[in-house]
């Protein structure tokens, strides 16, 4: 669970700390002890393990107290830490990424040789370089009896001071890179105390050894150094110190002469693009090496032993490397060509598909960024709107797995860190930084640096402008619209909603709404922002955004440009907009409409009619509209068959003898509401599930199946009797329960509206199997120009256009003059379409209350897939025909407003239409309504 871990575990690394201050020794031979108990918690216990080595390798742990220990013995116990880990990320894929963080903390440690060469080779370096004395002493002594990767910072700091013509402050400002100072130099056992002072004739041959012992210091301190991890890889050799050579053997399975050539690329790119050069000569054969790698780290056994880590060592530099070239490269993307900044991002993505253990989000993601890349070097017409589609899927999944890396590791991290006595102001930014340490900020960063100039190429502006209304009011922000829909704010106000799901209520009180996100223009909250005028707008520059934010508190107005492509959010004067007397937008519009009622309905004594027998009279609008539909369609568009529950059955079945109970129940909660002054949250949930809770008459299971039989559809079975029954049942009172859902009351309750007067029909149809869904407004909402249609269009069913789905539609406008002009105006962003499998129904609410003119109750009220329902599947853009087949999207797109002009003109008025499209191509319109 997020932010959940082994408290147990976390107490015990605490009880050790003491002990393990004396040596890195101890500290990896307890990490080893406590591994098994950390992997048995699973991802609880590891992140233990994980927080506890960072908080050693940013240097807020003493690693040195009292202790003498020799190199070889760290190494070793270094070496033995780091192979468990790698057997830990072979056999527990679910724990890679937790592990991959943990042993990028660590170095990879060794064997032999390898450790105690630190000791040996420092007294040589002195002996040939006559510099036994001063700083260079203490640090030798420092490396005899506790060496520890501050080594390898000394070490590149007296490089630099060589490389500066000794100039001491360029020492001093690498280790400050490191956040080592004088006073921890000062604080080893073995104390550094004094600074280097060579003289001008020892600097060549200090450079030449100081440069090799660097490379004895990374190979046992620094995993992530690219030229370390590769020669661990590799293979490679040292000539003899003090009589022994070291020789490390390649991983002959894995060291290919194909491998070698990838690294030395890389190498070579690296460096040129440290001095300005191409980033994309080093990033190519970077992420190609990681691919190569792949086979091995991505394995489900141990292939290579114990040489394994070596491998994900190796890995893990490249890792870094990648992100170090790309953040070293972000300064030239203001005049490098577009094509390589979007080709430099899909290679950083490519590297986040690596590092992430459950990537298929990602996976799809990278391969809709692809087909956008080689859409703009073919110059595509749409390629800017194919980019930003992907782009906005790409940063939607980045916003997921930053938050759930805060969550998973910032809870831990402050246990433990307050039983170390970490320093408060890690602790604070602890999960900040390792988020920003991984694969996806360099993604995050290319992104946001793309995005300008992509919004700016396909037209897209700084705002979207959904429901075009001037407003003033007091700027609050909020992180979720959701957070706040029940809330009631007193005076005028400009809500600023970081999230927006796009089936939640507005809130009383609020006369604009600024999003973050983008949601559908023909989602729920985006049609009910219309119905009420209320300014509704997303805001898609960062900077903009910004500004606006920065005017929290304040009043301001809002005024959408002429155009209706733009908004401008300006400070007013508390007099003009002050007043807590000034009327709602929707009570302007109530003024404006007249007094909006609802028409009480009646039971008419049948609890199931046909659908040549619906009328206005038994049920609303989703089942008359169609019925005035039948036989005037071309016979290319397609109708469901329905059946409706007509107004008045719940009543009847809430008022049979075998409900006695519930109705008494359903008695004293209605009064309960009505006394009810504050948020009335528990006591809806209550009724609903009272209502739940229902059991059918006699008569309402004959009269059903009566009307399933001569409607042709296939009688799911009696409930009680059969699963599909009972299902089909538990339907129907979930569409009964939904009169009482909170924002269905709450928008009652705005309107001023009585809530008991709303009575529920249910529409029961056979679920299409869709492979399309759209939603289409023959005028379109946006600019109201009724001489333009607008559509939106989704994989699968509606209802993640109209509901709580994250990402954008296809969206397109037509003229009504020649239809086959029609323009896209975004492509789709959505993760997950919803699919059904086999053959069902779907229970429509159809109430009284869904298309009164001046309230917009349309989708305040459930309709639900009986059984196991909807099936969420990911979709992949890049194959989809809708995205990548310009002739068939052309042809569908036209279907769809061909129909559209023909009920319009059925109607006599302008429609809010949806309808599915099956696989076979046939087109199927499910309610049509007037629209808003």
């Amino acid at each position: 669970d997020s932010g959940a871990f082994d408290e147990h575990l976390s107490d015990k690394v605490a009880r050790a700390e003491e002990g393990c201050q004396r040596s890195l020794m101890h500290r990896f031979n307890f990490a080893a002890e406590v591994l098994d108990q950390a992997v048995a918690s699973e991802q609880r216990g590891l992140i233990v393990l994980f927080s506890w080595f960072r908080f050693m390798a940013v240097r807020q742990l003493v690693i040195n107290k009292n202790y003498n220990i020799k190199p070889r013995e760290i190494s070793a116990a270094q070496e033995r830490v780091t192979v468990r880990l790698a057997k830990v990320y072979i056999s527990r894929r679910d724990l890679r990424e937790v592990v991959r963080l943990t042993m990028a903390t660590i170095g990879r440690g060794g064997t032999g040789a390898v450790g105690q060469r630190i000791r040996d080779e420092i007294l040589e370096v002195q002996k040939r370089n006559n510099c036994k004395g001063g700083m260079m002493e203490e640090w030798h002594q420092k490396l005899h009896n506790n060496t520890c990767p501050d080594d390898v910072a000394i070490c590149e700091a007296l490089l630099e001071y060589i490389e500066s013509g000794l100039d001491i402050s360029t020492y001093w400002s690498r280790l400050a890179k490191y956040c080592i100072t004088k006073e921890r130099l000062a604080s080893y056992d073995r104390k550094i105390t004094s600074q280097p002072s060579f003289k001008q004739e020892q600097c060549a041959g200090l450079k030449r050894d100081l440069t090799e012992y660097l490379k004895t210091l990374k190979s046992v301190h620094s995993g992530a150094d690219l030229d370390s991890a590769a020669n661990a890889v590799l293979g490679y050799s040292q000539s003899a110190c003090k009589g022994v050579a070291v020789e490390v053997d390649a991983v002959r399975e894995v060291a290919s002469p194909q491998l070698k050539k990838l690294l030395d690329l890389s190498r070579r790119g690296a460096e040129h693009a440290r001095r300005g050069g191409d980033p994309l000569l080093a990033l190519e054969p970077m992420v190609e090496a990681r691919w190569a790698l792949l086979p091995w780290t991505n394995a489900c056994k141990d292939i290579v032993g114990d040489r394994l880590k070596d491998v994900i060592y190796l890995d893990l530099a490249l890792e870094v490397a990648i992100r170090a070239t790309i953040e070293g490269s972000l300064a030239r993307l203001s005049t490098a060509p577009l094509t390589e900044s979007m080709e430099m991002a899909g290679l950083a993505l490519e590297s986040l598909v690596m590092s992430s253990g459950s990537n298929q989000e990602l996976l799809l993601c990278l391969r809709q960024w692809r087909q956008a890349t080689e859409s703009a070097m073919a110059q595509q017409s749409d390629w800017p709107l194919l980019a930003k589609a992907a782009m906005d899927r790409i940063r939607r999944e980045l916003a997921r797995k930053s938050e759930f890396c805060k969550a998973s590791v910032q809870a831990p991290a402050e246990d433990l860190g307050r039983r170390l006595r970490v320093h408060g102001a890690v602790l604070k930014v602890y999960a900040e930084e390792v988020v920003r340490g991984g694969s996806a900020a360099p993604v995050a960063q290319l992104l946001r640096a793309l995005e300008p100039k992509l919004r700016s190429m396909a037209n897209l502006g700084a705002w979207q402008v959904i429901s075009p209304v001037h407003a003033s009011g007091r700027l609050v922000l909020v992180d979720s619209l959701a957070h706040v829909q029940l809330s009631r704010y007193h005076e005028p106000t400009v809500l600023v909603a970081r999230a927006v799901g796009g089936d939640e209520e507005i809130p009383e009180g609020v006369v604009a709404l600024l999003a973050e996100d983008t949601p559908d223009v023909l989602s729920h909250v985006a049609v009910r922002a219309r119905n009420e005028r209320v300014l509704f707008a997303a805001v898609l520059d960062e900077a903009v955004l910004e500004g606006i934010c920065a005017m929290q508190g304040s009043l301001v107005t809002c005024s959408p440009s002429a155009s209706g492509d733009s908004v401008t959010v300006t400070p007013c004067h508390a007099a003009r907009d002050s007043s807590g007397t000034r009327a709602t937008p929707l009570e302007e519009a109530k003024s404006q409409l007249g007094v909006v009622a609802i028409k009480p309905a009646s039971f008419l004594g049948r609890c199931a009619v046909v659908s040549s027998d619906f009328s206005l009279d038994i049920a609303g609008g989703k089942s008359c509209n169609l019925n005035r539909l039948r036989g005037k369609l071309p016979d290319w568009v397609k109708l469901p068959a329905s059946v409706a529950l007509p107004y008045g059955t719940f009543d009847a079945v809430v008022g049979a003898q075998e409900n006695a109970g519930v109705a008494q129940r359903l008695r004293e909660l209605s009064a309960d509401l009505g006394a009810c002054a504050s948020d009335p949250s528990t006591l809806l949930a209550q009724v609903r599930q009272v209502v739940s809770r229902l059991v059918p008459t006699s008569d309402a299971v004959s009269a059903l199946r009566e009307a399933f039989c001569h409607e042709g559809l296939a009688w799911p079975g009696d409930p009680g009797v059969s699963e599909g029954g009972s299902d089909a049942w538990a339907a129907i009172t979930g569409v009964w329960a939904s009169k009482w859902n909170d924002r269905a009351y709450l928008s009652c309750r705005k309107a001023a509206l009585d809530h008991s007067a709303i009575s529920m029909a249910v529409l029961c149809q056979q679920v299409v199997q869709a492979r399309y869904a759209f939603v289409l407004h023959t005028t379109n909402p946006s600019t109201g120009n009724d001489q333009e249609l607008y559509a939106e269009v989704v994989c699968g069913l509606g209802e993640t256009l109209v509901g709580n789905y994250a990402g954008r539609a296809l969206s397109c406008s037509a003229p009504k003059a020649d239809v086959s002009q029609l323009a896209v105006r975004s492509f789709p962003s959505k993760s997950v379409g919803l699919f059904v499998d086999c053959p069902t129904f779907i229970f429509r609410s159809d109430s009284n209350a869904e298309d009164l003119e001046g309230f917009a109750g349309a989708g305040l009220y459930d309709s639900i897939v009986m059984g196991k329902g909807m099936v969420p599947r990911a979709v992949d853009y890049s194959s989809e025909p809708l995205v990548c087949d310009i002739v068939a999207r052309t042809e569908l797109l036209t279907k769809i407003a061909r129909v559209g002009l023909c009920i319009e003109e059925i109607m006599g008025s302008a429609q809010d239409i949806e309808g599915v499209v099956d696989f076979e191509g046939n087109l199927f319109v499910v309610q049509t309504r007037p629209q808003v």
